[in-house]
């Protein structure tokens, strides 16, 4: 079993799980196995699980050994031991009881399966929208539900083409309802099973025959044909009627996908009906003794005793008993569907089972679906290594591709390779020395560290992950405090608020995976939106109030200064803040100058200023007419327009252009500059 087990899910071969449809026959290959006295063991028949008195497993129940292996390597349902893997011990297992001298790991992907006295669906396949079955037998669900759960009978099955008196169905199943309810009643079960085999069919069974029958290519065509027809008759006019027909032409499309499906994956739809039921491992559906000796078994078996006690219900009138009643054939069969649904998918047909203290019990399907089941939170939620979490917080002066990470979870993250460079460098002899170090926090592992993470990006992760911009890459740098930082304008692909929420952070090990980060999942790489192309990094909140209040000024100019009657009191207000004189608005060469005197407090961020400026041929070529023109003593002068000057010769030569602007306004423009540039080197280096 260890060799089929490993064939059949190989770790290092395949990197990806897919669930589907099973045969019979592959549920006995998992099941079975040979044992050395040549005795094929793999079916549980018994619904017990331990001895009440010896509290061991009971023979041909759900936690038999000879089925699923020792509990105790080595240790068989007698209690004598024998020695794993050593040849000179003669047999393998004991003859007594019947278990084999194996390792007890074995017990958690040993299956087993119970065989099912008669055919049910998979409740899966029969009840979850949209329904698989009723989609390929082009049947409505209410009318295959009541064939499966034996309240109607389907087509009668003339042989040899010999008409009987069930030829037509519609007087069986419509026109006289009481032969329904008096014909099994009038049968032994031999008769029945006889009278059923000729005229009749119900159950699974009934669903299995109809599945074989059909021809999946046929089906296609004539779905496709089907689906052209309505195509090409156009509006009805009616709506009521357009809406039946477009819902016609869905159903067609979604019949041909599933044909479709079933031919390339080479899958017959009868596997749609079960005939053997799987029984899982019994580590995987526990029994623990918890305080006080009270045992605590898993939903799962209890299930699984439902299933076995109706079965064996059924199988004990169809093997031994002649005179059951057909009805009660019938009403056990329909019992055995109902206690399959159960395990399977607890509550799928209305009310679910509950245990004595009126709780739900837990089925398959809540085991392996939703956030707490076994694939999103046991498979894809596991802590992973090379991880850590923290809140996040606005790191305003990160660049966009940047995230700062404190120090703590940094050299947590990069301790291995902190400690090799620890130990390449000499610094250390081996790993106890280098992990000591990192615990003083000596100042060379900071600066061992800060060299790691130049060369490593990390992945940030807001879960839920619901598109691809919720992990992104970061290039990391060390900060004081404990929160993650980062640049506000990454936040709306992370769909995240700077109001207490927390992410994840990993450590790319693989050299595809670094790839990955740095070529498709930096940050500055993700600025539009894959769903619709819109800018996904904008500017938004905090920064839209930043970039007001950093551009706000008086937009008039020097027109403000001028006298409104109608107004005087603002006018006197705008006098005090704002008068024109040579003298309040000084001059600057540069951006630079103009930095440096708000950094030494000379100006403020809105005071105005004239900051010289490049001879632009949209002012000179400007016809608008000076506010004010004002001349020097060697014959030079000013042309003052609203929000620019223009300084002449005695020639009218321009000598240069002043505009009026603020420190707010060149800081702005001064950023917006270097991103241009940047973009712009960056493109001709690609290209």
């Amino acid at each position: 079993m260890n060799q089929n087990f490993s064939s059949m899910i190989d770790r290092y071969k395949y990197q990806q799980l897919r669930i589907g449809s099973v045969s019979p026959q592959q549920i006995s290959a998992w099941a079975n196995k040979i044992l050395p006295n040549g005795e094929i063991v793999g079916e549980v028949t018994k619904p017990y699980t331990f001895h009440y008195k010896t509290n061991k497993p009971e023979k041909d129940g759900l936690f038999c050994e000879r089925i699923f292996g020792p509990i105790k390597s080595g240790i068989c349902a007698c209690g004598n031991y024998r020695v794993i893997g050593d040849e000179k011990e003669d047999p393998k297992f004991c003859e007594q009881c019947g278990v084999e001298s194996v390792d007890s790991r074995i017990r958690r992907y040993q299956m087993a399966y119970i065989k099912l006295a008669c055919p049910v669906t998979h409740v899966w396949y029969l009840k979850r929208l949209p329904s698989y079955i009723a989609n390929l037998l082009d049947k409505p669900l209410k009318e295959l539900e009541g064939l499966v759960y034996c309240d109607v009978f389907s087509f009668a099955r003339p042989i040899a083409k010999k008409p009987t008196f069930l030829r037509l169905r519609g007087s069986f199943e419509y026109e006289i309802q009481s032969r329904k309810y008096s014909i099994p009643l009038f049968f032994t079960t031999q008769g029945f099973d006889t009278f059923r085999n000729r005229e009749i069919s119900t159950g699974a069974s009934a669903i299995r025959e109809q599945l074989a029958d059909p021809d999946l290519r046929i089906i296609t065509d004539r779905s496709l044909v089907e689906w052209k027809e309505l195509g090409e008759e156009g509006s009805t006019g009616n709506a009521w009627e357009d809406r039946k027909i477009g819902r016609r032409k869905d159903f067609l499309v979604r019949r041909m996908e599933l044909a479709k499906h079933f031919l390339r994956t080479n899958v017959e739809p009868e596997r749609m009906v079960l005939c053997l039921l799987p029984v899982l491992p019994p580590e995987l559906r526990p029994i623990i003794q918890i305080d006080g000796g009270k045992p605590m078994s898993s939903d799962i078996n209890e299930l699984y005793r439902r299933v076995i006690y109706r079965n064996n219900t059924l199988t004990d009138p169809l093997t031994t008993s002649r005179s059951t009643p057909g009805e009660l054939v019938l009403c056990q069969e329909k019992l055995v569907q109902e206690a399959v649904d159960t395990l399977l998918d607890n509550g799928i047909r209305g009310q679910p089972m509950r245990d004595g203290h009126n709780k739900v019990y837990k089925s398959f399907s809540d085991v392996i679906e939703g956030k707490e089941g076994r694939f999103r939170e046991t498979l894809l939620g596991k802590r992973v290594d090379y991880s850590g979490r923290s809140v996040i917080v606005v790191g305003p002066s990160l660049s966009l591709h940047r995230c700062g990470l404190p120090r703590e979870i940094a050299i947590e993250l990069f301790q291995t390779f902190v400690i090799r460079g620890l130990i390449r460098q000499r610094v250390a002899s081996n790993i106890g020395i280098a992990k000591s170090k990192i615990r003083e926090k000596e100042q060379i592992v900071w600066e061992i560290l800060q060299k790691v993470m130049r060369g490593h990006p990390v992945l940030l992760n807001r879960a839920p992950t619901l598109h691809r911009l919720g992990i992104q890459a970061f290039q990391p740098i060390l900060v004081e405090g404990r929160a993650i930082c980062l640049h506000p304008l990454v936040r709306k692909g992370f769909n995240a608020d700077f109001d207490g929420d927390q992410m994840a952070v990993h450590v790319p090990l693989s050299l595809e995976a670094q790839a990955e980060a740095r070529l498709l999942m930096f940050s500055h790489m993700n600025l539009l939106s894959p769903a619709i192309g819109d800018p996904i990094s904008v500017p938004t909140q905090d920064m839209l109030i930043g970039l007001y209040v950093l551009t706000i000024g008086n937009r008039r100019g020097i027109c403000a200064n001028r006298y409104n009657p109608c107004n005087y009191r603002n006018y006197q207000n705008e006098t005090n803040n704002y008068q024109y004189t040579k003298e309040k608005e000084p001059y600057f060469c540069s951006s630079y100058d103009a930095l440096g005197a708000y950094r030494q407090k000379r100006i403020d961020l809105y005071s105005p200023l004239w900051l010289r400026w490049r001879l632009d041929q949209r002012v000179i070529a400007s016809r608008e007419v000076p506010i004010e023109v004002q001349y020097e003593p060697l014959g030079t002068y000013h042309e003052i327009y609203g929000h620019y000057q223009i300084v002449r010769s005695v020639k009218k030569e321009i000598f240069c252009i002043y505009i009026r602007t603020t420190v707010g306004h060149i800081s702005f423009y001064r950023e917006i500059e270097e991103a241009v540039q940047g973009f712009c080197r960056a493109y001709s280096y690609g290209t």
